[in-house]
């Protein structure tokens, strides 16, 4: 497997962008998970494995992107949908654009949302990290605060007991300082 680095992402989604204009193909990648972490809200994580979006359409985006893969030597799938149905549909969840044209769009996630799935996934030394950067981020102070942003994305759903922990245990340790954001990637074809 693969490890992207935010340049390798970044080299690769304005590749993408110029793939799609170039065959005059319209597209949106909507990031989420690790990926949106990197480009975004925490310049700090070192790698990610691959990009998890919400592709539309998907067909276009994957096909040119596996061609990106093999020309870079990466896995076919670092940019996927598989995490896609993961993302909350029960309210907006406040996409920011990183480069948007009347063909092509590339989004990331709020932090917020991203928080709540991040709660939502609660993998022990793989999402632990990442939480107690976006509790920071979003201003989060309390275990009771985090559940109830995450009920405002998952209604009727209660975080898992392990997701408890974890805050729990984020919180006893401290919060970090909120870093500050990476800069903005420049997505646009001819950067």
């Amino acid at each position: 497997m693969t490890d992207l680095t935010r340049d390798d992402m970044i080299d690769g989604l304005r590749e993408l962008v110029r793939e799609l204009h170039a065959r005059g193909e319209r597209g949106g990648v909507s990031i989420i998970g690790g990926a949106a972490m990197l480009l975004r809200y925490y310049g700090e994580r070192r790698v990610t494995p691959d990009i998890d979006a919400k592709l539309h359409p998907a067909g276009p985006a994957l096909e040119i992107a596996v061609e990106i893969a093999r020309r870079r030597g990466w896995d076919d799938d670092w940019l996927n949908a598989k995490a896609a149905t993961f993302i909350p549909i029960a309210i907006d969840v406040d996409w920011e654009p990183l480069y948007d044209d009347d063909d092509v769009s590339v989004w990331v996630i709020s932090p917020e949302a991203l928080l709540a799935m991040k709660i939502r996934a609660s993998r022990p030394t793989r999402d632990d990290a990442d939480i107690a950067v976006l509790l920071a981020l979003t201003g989060i102070r309390s275990v009771d605060e985090a559940e109830a942003l995450y009920e405002r994305y998952y209604p009727g759903e209660l975080p898992k007991d392990a997701a408890y922990l974890m805050i729990e245990d984020i919180f006893a340790a401290g919060l970090p300082e909120p870093p500050p954001a990476p800069p903005r990637p420049d997505l646009s074809p001819g950067a």
